[in-house]
């Protein structure tokens, strides 16, 4: 990551000063901890002290970015979706398709975060991505849902919401014994039969 001093960073619309600079990257860095030690260890056994030990800052330096374990969490949530969907315009329903099987692998990948995250109580803290996906969604709906009522256009956007979140995946995983390849094949299907209604 570059130095703050490098260049300065945009957010949204003004430019941020040399410490918004250094708190991002240092926020940054601490969501990196968490996702390195999540690689080798259960989630529910990682600890604050160890997150902060391994971003290299000091535990209450990291309490004043994250309060709650839950809340870094929510972070790595975040920081995965924005890599998961980095450079992915959904333009059309084929285009939303063909992304699923690397969606689903990538959940794959990081099933224990996932778990974690899908276990924590309802909050929108924790799970920032649905309302992320919701504008992808739509777009990637476009004339599927221009037609219909505006209930089952809703109705519609739901369903797709499911079937692009985590939990078809684990859940054909854990009672199915489907790979990831064949959960995005099965959600694909879904999504074509849903849409052509």
């Amino acid at each position: 990551m570059p130095h703050p001093s490098e260049k300065p960073a945009v957010d949204q619309g003004r430019t941020m000063t040399l410490r918004e600079q250094q708190r991002a990257v240092t926020r940054e860095r601490i969501v990196t901890a968490l996702g390195e030690l999540i690689e080798t260890q259960h989630p529910l056994d990682v600890t604050m002290a160890a997150v902060a030990e391994r971003a290299g800052v000091s535990e209450p330096t990291l309490y004043r970015h994250f309060s709650t374990k839950r809340n870094l969490f929510a972070a790595l949530g975040s920081q995965l979706f924005k890599k998961t969907t980095a450079g992915v315009a959904l333009s059309n329903l084929d285009e939303l398709i063909e992304f699923l099987p690397t969606l689903y692998e990538q959940l794959a990948a990081m099933e224990a975060t996932v778990r974690w995250n899908l276990a924590a109580p309802k909050d929108e803290a924790v799970r920032p991505a649905v309302t992320e996906r919701i504008p992808m969604l739509r777009e990637a709906l476009g004339a599927a849902i221009e037609d219909l009522p505006p209930a089952e256009s809703e109705a519609l956007l739901r369903g797709l919401l499911l079937l692009t979140s985590p939990t078809p995946l684990l859940y054909w995983q854990d009672y199915l014994g489907t790979t990831a390849e064949e959960a995005a094949a099965t959600a694909s299907w879904m999504i074509r039969r849903l849409a052509e209604r």
